[in-house]
């Protein structure tokens, strides 16, 4: 058998490793990793566009300063402490 990359060398040298009782679970494994990849492959390109983090893209022309006044204008605080940062 021929393998195209040194990482399904290393795959097949640890599969080879595992006792017989236990192979249709790796199978299973490799499938569910298999579409993981090709779930996370459809959905990139949107995902790529809409995020930098947790809040989404940021998309704002106003220069640092005044985004930085206007969050700093609008916090709600927590618990209605007062608190400055």
């Amino acid at each position: 058998m021929r393998t195209q990359t040194k990482y399904e060398e290393i795959i097949l040298g640890e599969i080879r490793t595992l006792p017989p009782l236990v192979l249709p679970q790796a199978v299973k494994m490799l499938r569910s990793l298999r579409e993981g990849v090709k779930s996370a492959a459809r959905h990139k390109s949107t995902a790529d566009t809409e995020r930098t983090g947790f809040c989404g893209v940021w998309k704002d022309d106003r220069p640092a300063n005044e985004i930085i006044a206007d969050i700093t204008a609008h916090r709600s605080g927590y618990g209605r402490r007062k608190v400055d940062l």
